[in-house]
């Protein structure tokens, strides 16, 4: 195990005192210690200014050391612990020491060697924790101040304790017009009752988390549509209330109006028509340039489906389409955007997040179609053919420059199959022949 090797500085007047610091602390124990002393609070400073130190032992009653709050700024300069070292009559100094930021405080006349260096290894070890929870406190402080969400502290009865900083760019409300008011002023009235109901259900249970959307004022006095999430505070936390999480949806909420307005979804398959399509797909595609992230569009043509036709209905070349989509929708995700665009085609807009997607996407479309063939008891079996295009958000591209991609590489694959097919028919009608 290698030994810790801390730095001490001492600042004491009393050479005798000082010689006596030196021999306990210079003594072979678990950590070796190396002390360096000044006589006097500025050559101290000096010396602390440079770094280089773990730690500073520090007597309060130097000749040239002036209040006790300008004595301790020397351990916040060179950033290490400080301990006090107070005569036996100037305890209630020391403990005021204490409160200013010193580490702890020793009785010049009850200090040995154990007490010491005990003193000094919880000291350091002390001031890493007090570095650790100020530097988790900073991020969070930074986190709360430039978060995009709305961050509330709510006691039992609905009062504001605390708001984050958004809600002057999202609500137009500073600080100051809101810490000390019930929440359930600013919200619209229909939608109060609802709220107060969920806010009682969450304060009788610790453990659920619980959500609402409802309108809330302005401070313009137009309305604001949230969506919010809030969970009772932990018991560890003396305050009894309420975090809610709230993000404005006020745009989302307006859009899914005037999408209720269209018509955008394929009656046969439940899938986007293609009016649906190009409204979800041209938001998902600026969503993934701000967020600069990478986007394939997968164009599928279902082959066959004039011979299934042909063959045995338009009954059952509609079940053939039904398939298709849902053997889709089970190869992508929920939040990708499927669509039925004509007759026999499909298209899908899906995110590339880490630039694989597109080997991953040949092989679930090959390992579902496979699957759904091998069990399906139906009359036809079914086969796509499909072309991938791809949106780097360095070089932008319209959602119909990438359908027509995808439409060339979609009808390569197609010609390709179809010359392997008349391949495979020479090749049998020679064998015959023969």
């Amino acid at each position: 195990m290698i030994e810790q090797n801390i730095k001490v500085l001492l600042i004491e007047d009393n050479l005798d005192y000082a010689q006596l610091i030196k021999r306990i602390l210079s003594k072979k124990t678990s950590c070796s210690m190396e002390v360096e002393h000044h006589d006097s609070f500025s050559r101290g400073y000096e010396r602390a200014s440079r770094g280089g130190i773990d730690l500073i032992l520090l007597d309060l009653d130097l000749p040239d050391s002036g209040n006790i709050e300008t004595m301790l700024g020397i351990g916040e300069a060179a950033d290490v612990p400080v301990i006090v070292l107070t005569g036996t009559d100037d305890e209630s100094l020391a403990l005021r020491a204490v409160q200013l930021g010193a580490q702890d405080y020793l009785m010049k006349g009850q200090v040995d060697a154990r007490l010491l260096v005990r003193s000094i290894r919880y000291a350091i070890e002390r001031k890493k924790a007090d570095d650790a929870v100020k530097r988790t406190e900073e991020r969070f402080k930074l986190l709360i101040e430039n978060t995009l969400d709305l961050i509330e502290m709510l006691g039992v009865d609905g009062t504001m304790n605390f708001v984050s900083p958004s809600h002057k760019r999202i609500l137009g409300y500073d600080n100051d017009d809101l810490l000390g008011r019930r929440v359930f002023e600013f919200i619209h009235p229909e939608d109060l009752p609802r709220v107060l109901d969920i806010f009682t259900e969450t304060l009788q249970n610790h453990d659920r988390l619980y959500s609402a959307e409802f309108r809330v004022r302005h401070k313009e006095g137009y309305w604001v549509t949230l969506e919010s999430i809030g969970k009772l505070c932990p018991p560890e936390l003396s305050t009894m209330g309420v975090i809610v999480n709230s993000r404005d949806i006020t745009e989302r909420k307006k859009m899914e109006e005037r999408l209720r307005s269209l018509s955008i979804t394929d009656d046969l398959t439940g899938l986007y028509n293609r009016r649906g399509f190009l409204t979800f797909a041209d938001h998902h595609i600026k969503a993934a340039e701000r967020r600069k992230e990478r986007v394939l569009l997968i164009l599928i043509d279902l082959d066959g489906l004039k011979q299934i036709n042909d063959a045995y209905g338009h009954n059952i070349g509609d079940q053939a389409l039904i398939d298709a989509a849902q053997l889709i929708k089970q190869t992508f995700r929920n939040s990708d955007v499927t669509a039925r665009i004509s007759g026999d085609e499909f298209v899908v807009v899906t995110t590339d997040s880490d630039g694989n997607g597109e080997e991953a996407i040949k092989r679930r479309i090959k390992e579902n179609l496979n699957s759904y063939n091998s069990q399906a008891a139906k009359p036809y079996r079914l086969s796509f053919s499909y072309g991938i295009a791809k949106f780097d958000p360095r070089i932008p591209s319209s959602i119909d420059r990438l359908l027509v991609k995808a439409d060339e590489l979609m009808y390569a694959s197609k010609n390709k199959k179809d010359d392997e097919a008349k391949d495979n028919v020479f090749n049998l009608n020679t064998s015959i022949n023969e």
